[in-house]
Formats: structure tokens, C-alpha cells, sequence
């Protein structure tokens, strides 16, 4: 007798090409591989629809009720809560209709997908990429929801991890490191810097925790040392963030640093600008859950520096693999940094050790087999 196919709905919070979109894209891919039929549900269309209209999956798009903080005010927590209903609804009647198997939300933002799916009596994955910091009720409430309505979650890094289980029960977490996919690209861009330039890198989408307003004070103490020094900002913003795009641009411009900061927007040739750089630095001042662009840097022998909070942690292991700065000073990180510029040895070691640690934690076939293993044992 043969099995059915088994119907699986994948919910996501964006429509972008930023980190975890790309894990989002893998999760199609390995659905796909192993003969899922594969739903999709984005809250809007967007740079992700040019892949996933090239996949032989069913693509749909609908408000749902994505948790952001601009709507921590009591109407933007109505706004929220009329959006959920409406979600709920939705996806509740997608899964009849569609003989949904098993929902997989992609996010902690979107609960809309495990309540739908508990009202249907089928099981529920969230899949966590977030460490949500600033507001304790949220944390709370999003946990404890996210705890009754989940089958199971699991979280792409052990900080993320360890921030959860103050919500959610222990023997429902469990963390399974991104597998990391380096994909070939024909995008190239030639920048535009003297032979003598040392140029610094930052890639990340323009939003407050991911820390540019710290990378350009580090970047005036080290242009205090060196003229030598330019650095690239890569990254777009949300429509919720324009007016902090526009003051990290303008403290660029009150420190007189319009020749040394360069901000080139969002760019799919990534990979190229890393190749022309000659370090790459992640300065987010809050924990960022596990940012993948540092496996791009080192992956293109970047030597990379990132601030001592979160997944980055890990990435580099405890300072193996890369610089280690503190987040809240930019005099003292700016000191650590212009050491390490100075030390090709040590920037050798931690590129080799880099290539060690993907290999062991962070490897494509590890991350298909336990993301298959928690999802067949849902189904």
C-alpha cells in the first residue's frame, strides 16, 4: 500500500533575504526533497517570491497578525489581536481545505499558525529565531502561549534556547544549529577603494539592536588611529524604521564621516563585497539569535569581529574563530580591533578554526536529519 504525501504548511514572518528567510528557503528545499506536499503562507510578497515561485510548492499570502514592537501600545495590541482573529480564521479553514498535516511556523512572531492548528487537532513546530528583549510581559505572554499551543520548538542557537525555557517547558525545546548552505552567485560589484584603504564591513538589515549607531562610533575611534580606515554599511530597512535609518546616516554626517562610512542599501552581491574587505564586524548591542552573515564572512576567509552577546558567541566559539568585542564600549572595542587588524597570525588561526567548527556544528546533512527526525515524529 502506498502512503500518502503528507501536506505540510510553513508560515513566515517576512519576505526577505535576510538570514532567517534563507534557512526558510533550505526548509522548503528539504520538504520538497523528501516528498512533502509544501504550503506556504507570507504575510506579503516580496524579494523571497523569485525563489519560491521557481519551487513546485502552493504560495499564498495573508495578514497574520505578526508581532512586532511597534504595536506594544494598547491599539496596536487591538490592532494585533483583531489581525489574530482574522488569521486564526483563515488558516483554520486553509487546513481543512488543503488536508493539512502538520503546521510549521518559522518564527515566534506569528501565532495565529499553532492556535489554528491545535483548534484543528494537528500537531504544531515553532521554529525560533528570535530573542525578544525590552519588554518582560511580552517575553512572558509570548512564552507561555507559545508553550500551549507548540507540539514542539526548536531554537537555531543555545542563547536563544536558554532564553525561552523561562516560558516554555524543557522537554518541548531542543536546539538544532542552522545548516549553513554557501550558494555560488555571479553577482559581482567592483568597490571602489585605494590599494592603501583597510576596508570594514558591516551586512544587516537597519534595525536598532543590530547595532549601527555602535559600528559608527567604533568606526570614528578608528579612524582617530587611521585614515586608512573605510567602512561599508550593507542593508535595507523595515517601513516601521525609516526615521532610524535616517539618524544613523545622520550621525554619520554630524562626525564628518560622509568619505570614511559608505551606506550601498540592500545588495544581492554580498558575497562579492566580502571578498573586497579586509574585516568583517557584527556590532549588535542586544543578542542576536544566531547571525548568519558571520558564516558568510569567514566562509569568503573574512577575518570577523562580533560583540560578545548572543549566537555570535558561538559562531565564533568563545573567541576561536574570530574577535570577541565588548558591546558597550566603543574606545576599547575600537583598540581590540585595530590589535587584530595588526595580527595575520592570529586572524589565519581563527579562519582555520572556523572551518573546523562549521564542519562539526553547522553542517547542512546534521540539520536535515534533525529537523526531518523532529517533524516525522510530530507526523
Amino acid at each position: 500500500m502506498i502512503s500518502q504525501k503528507k501536506n505540510i504548511l510553513l508560515l513566515h514572518s517576512s519576505n526577505d533575504l535576510y538570514g532567517a528567510s534563507k534557512i526558510f528557503l533550505q526548509l522548503i528545499d528539504l520538504f520538497i526533497s523528501k516528498n512533502f506536499n509544501v504550503h506556504v503562507v507570507l504575510p506579503e510578497e516580496g524579494k523571497l517570491d523569485d525563489h519560491l515561485n521557481k519551487k513546485d510548492i502552493t504560495v499564498s499570502y495573508h495578514e497574520l497578525g505578526v508581532l512586532r514592537k511597534k504595536y506594544l501600545s494598547p491599539l496596536g495590541l487591538i490592532n494585533r489581536l483583531v489581525s489574530n482573529i482574522k488569521a486564526i480564521k483563515f488558516l483554520s479553514t486553509y487546513i481543512k481545505d488543503h488536508s493539512i498535516d502538520l503546521v510549521y511556523t518559522n518564527t515566534s512572531t506569528i501565532l495565529c499558525g499553532g492556535i489554528a492548528a491545535k483548534k484543528n487537532d494537528i500537531p504544531s513546530l515553532f521554529h525560533v529565531h528570535e530573542i525578544p528583549t525590552g519588554n518582560k510581559l511580552y517575553e512572558f505572554f509570548s512564552g507561555k502561549i507559545i508553550n500551549r499551543i507548540s507540539s514542539k520548538v526548536l531554537t537555531v542557537s543555545n542563547s536563544v534556547k536558554s532564553h525561552w525555557l523561562k516560558n516554555i517547558d524543557e522537554n518541548k525545546i531542543e536546539r538544532i544549529y542552522n545548516g549553513i548552505i554557501f550558494n555560488k552567485t555571479d553577482s559581482l560589484i567592483k568597490l571602489e577603494r585605494n590599494q592603501d584603504d583597510f576596508v570594514i564591513t558591516s551586512v544587516a538589515r537597519l534595525i536598532p539592536y543590530k547595532g549601527h549607531g555602535y559600528f559608527i562610533d567604533i568606526a570614528n575611534e578608528l579612524i582617530k588611529k587611521s585614515p586608512k580606515f573605510k567602512f561599508l554599511i550593507v542593508g535595507d530597512t523595515l517601513p516601521s524604521y525609516v526615521s532610524y535609518e535616517k539618524s544613523i546616516k545622520q550621525k554619520v554626517n554630524d562626525l564628518g564621516l560622509e568619505n570614511q562610512i559608505k551606506f550601498l542599501g540592500f545588495r544581492n552581491e554580498v558575497s562579492s563585497i566580502l571578498k573586497q574587505s579586509d574585516l568583517f564586524i557584527h556590532p549588535a548591542i542586544a543578542p542576536d539569535p544566531l547571525p548568519t552573515v558571520l558564516f558568510e564572512s569567514l566562509h569568503n576567509d573574512l577575518p570577523s569581529v562580533a560583540t560578545n552577546l548572543g549566537g555570535a558567541i558561538e559562531i565564533l566559539d568563545n573567541g576561536n574563530n574570530g574577535l570577541l568585542i565588548p558591546y558597550n564600549d566603543p574606545k576599547k572595542a575600537a583598540n581590540l580591533i585595530n590589535e587584530y587588524c595588526n595580527n595575520n597570525k592570529l586572524q589565519k588561526k581563527h579562519l582555520n578554526n572556523s572551518k573546523k567548527n562549521f564542519k562539526t556544528n553547522f553542517s547542512s546533512d546534521s540539520f536535515n536529519k534533525n529537523i526531518l527526525r523532529e517533524v516525522n515524529n510530530l507526523l
